[in-house]
């Protein structure tokens, strides 16, 4: 009898050990398979909730790095098929874990862009992480890919590409 109780408690806690799932987080760009996007330019963010039809917080890190001329202007341009929406006056930009002024954000629909202009020019090789807030995520979830180019305050100020978030929302 206490053999096929033993038994029994044993299954129930193999099965219940093969069932229990660590909570993954759609909001992290750590490890990505078969994205096409190459590792090196695959950039780090986190989403507050990451669930379609919400009102969300992007937040949108660069490393150092990827800034070697420094930078005046940040540009986010993401795909035709992301029907989300940006409040473009709820724009911050920290770097060191410190607000900076922006001079302007623009959301632009037609092109696809969010530009954000900084009051100051960021300094090279700084950590920056771009805080869109009040974003309104679409009503269909998916995979989206949204590319950073920088422009430097180098003496001509071309818009270059510095990655791609690739941002995955349920």
């Amino acid at each position: 009898m206490a053999r096929l109780f033993w038994g029994k408690v044993l299954t129930v806690v193999a099965a219940l050990s093969c069932a229990t799932v660590l909570p993954i987080s759609p909001s992290r760009a750590d490890f990505t398979l078969f994205s096409g996007v190459d590792p090196k330019d695959q950039l780090s963010y986190s989403l507050d909730f990451g669930n379609r039809s919400t009102s969300d917080r992007y937040r949108l890190r660069l490393s150092g790095n990827k800034m070697p001329l420094g930078a005046t202007e940040i540009n986010i341009v993401y795909p035709d098929y992301y029907q989300g929406r940006f409040d473009d006056k709820q724009v911050e930009v920290n770097v060191g874990g410190k607000s900076i002024p922006v001079a302007k954000a623009n959301w632009d629909k037609e092109k696809r862009t969010v530009q954000i202009t900084l009051d100051q020019r960021l300094q090279t090789k700084q950590e920056v992480e771009i805080v869109l807030n009040n974003v309104q995520n679409p009503d269909s979830g998916g995979i989206f890919y949204f590319d950073c180019q920088i422009k430097s305050s180098a003496a001509f100020p071309l818009a270059r590409y510095a990655g791609t978030w690739i941002l995955s929302i349920n």
